[in-house]
């Protein structure tokens, strides 16, 4: 990503462009979640989640740019709207977001000079385009879906139980967890993309996978009439790979050992699966962060004497 900022730009001037328009997508990504854990489970909340998958890659490019341009990531959360009774309203609520992201997109294209950064607002607007076009479609679809919906003459069909409090309490303390793993690996990744593209990319990849533990963890709650919690436990971000990787390890270990204190007093057996399963994937990235970490280890060598030479990264690289 070569840095080509002209005459009369400032990256002082474009970070802060660049960090609005990550918060705005951080809060899509959320926004557009939270819809569709509350639709459950078909074809339009797949849909929907493809989407917030396409807003956190937004995310990543911009803050990859941000980094490039000597700037910190964030991981503020821009205005993210909740309100709304129906699928429609939700969906009339992301066709605001849209709206609101091309406009601020379109007036980007006017202030920014760089080319390759234009080239990749522009690829970002016309993803925003589409998206405000499959939203406003949604409308028109859930729209007609409750209007064709046929008014029973039964008994009033009664709600789902409301779950147990152990089992909410673990649903809750997930979201909040995977939600902040999300968050970190994402920084970590955007910060290890020029120091090491194989734990750039991994830490990229468990991100993804934790928002699907997100994702089961919403639906679950979502199910049994409880909203999906909209905050994150702490966050670690050091500068450091190797710091990177130990916080990363950390906090897979305490996640898993959450979890299992958890299973040992849930009720509902279908959560408890749920549970058990994000458990083991979280051993997992445990193992695999470790494995990283050994790789890089031998590369990050101590102090050295004045007549012992130290190889880096970067300087393995270049003799290769």
């Amino acid at each position: 990503m070569p840095s080509m900022i002209h005459e009369g730009e400032d990256s002082r001037d474009v970070i802060p462009m660049l960090k609005a328009a990550v918060e705005d997508e951080h809060a899509a990504v959320i926004q557009y979640l939270r819809h569709a854990y509350k639709m459950g489970e078909g074809e339009l909340a797949c849909e929907i989640e493809a989407i917030a998958r396409e807003e956190m890659r937004h995310l990543w490019i911009l803050s990859r740019w941000i980094v490039h341009l000597g700037g910190q990531p964030t991981t503020q959360r821009g205005f993210t709207d909740l309100s709304g009774a129906n699928a429609p309203e939700w969906m009339q609520r992301d066709v605001a977001a849209e709206e609101r992201a091309i406009a601020m997109y379109e007036s980007y294209l006017t202030r920014i000079a760089d080319p390759d950064l234009l080239t990749d607002i522009e690829h970002i607007l016309a993803d925003e385009r589409r998206h405000h076009g499959d939203f406003t479609h949604f409308v028109d679809k859930t729209t007609l879906a409750l209007q064709q919906a046929p008014v029973s003459t039964e008994p009033t069909v009664e709600p789902a139980p409301a779950l147990a409090a152990v089992d909410q309490e673990a649903l809750n303390w997930g979201v909040n967890h995977e939600y902040a793993a999300v968050l970190q690996y994402l920084v970590h990744s955007f910060l290890t993309l020029d120091k090491d593209e194989e734990i750039s990319s991994q830490l990229m990849t468990q991100a993804i996978n934790e928002m699907q533990h997100m994702g089961w963890f919403g639906e679950a709650l979502a199910g049994g009439g409880a909203e999906m919690p909209l905050t994150h436990h702490p966050l670690t971000l050091p500068a450091d790979p190797q710091a990177m990787l130990e916080a990363d390890i950390q906090l897979e270990n305490e996640t898993a050992t959450m979890y299992g204190q958890f299973l040992t007093q849930m009720v509902d057996p279908g959560i408890k699966s749920v549970v058990d399963d994000a458990r083991g994937q979280e051993l997992y990235h445990e193992n695999l962060f470790g494995r990283l970490l050994k790789r890089l280890k031998p590369l990050v060598a101590p102090a050295a004497s004045p007549s012992t030479r130290v190889w880096t990264v970067g300087t393995l690289k270049r003799k290769a």
